[in-house]
């Protein structure tokens, strides 16, 4: 009986294994396929300001749309920390576990 219900959670670590691998490879796949969809939108979006594909001007058009896209994001993600921080600041939640609600809340919204 022992030995029956250790195989029994082998195979069920082993599953969840399986299943977690293959969630991490589609998480993967789907990141890879927008990188691609949105290098392929930078390429429209350089040719028509009329730079052509393999000249050093088109490869600066899609590194600055690179770029400005990465600013945007840390912009993004700084107003949205602060907001958090300020909403946290302004809440008049008191007590042990409203700060520690509010600090995970600044984590998840700020690392």
């Amino acid at each position: 009986m022992k030995n029956l219900i250790l195989i029994f959670l082998f195979c069920l670590n082993l599953s969840c294994a399986n299943y977690n691998a293959e969630r991490e490879k589609i998480r993967l796949e789907k990141k890879k396929i927008a990188y691609e969809h949105q290098l392929n939108l930078d390429k429209i979006t350089c040719k028509k300001y009329g730079f052509n594909e393999g000249t050093l001007n088109f490869s600066n058009c899609m590194m600055e749309l690179d770029i400005s896209r990465k600013r945007y994001l840390v912009q993004k993600k700084a107003l949205e920390c602060e907001s958090v921080r300020q909403s946290n600041m302004s809440s008049g939640v008191t007590g042990f576990w409203g700060g520690v609600l509010m600090g995970l809340r600044e984590n998840m919204s700020c690392n």
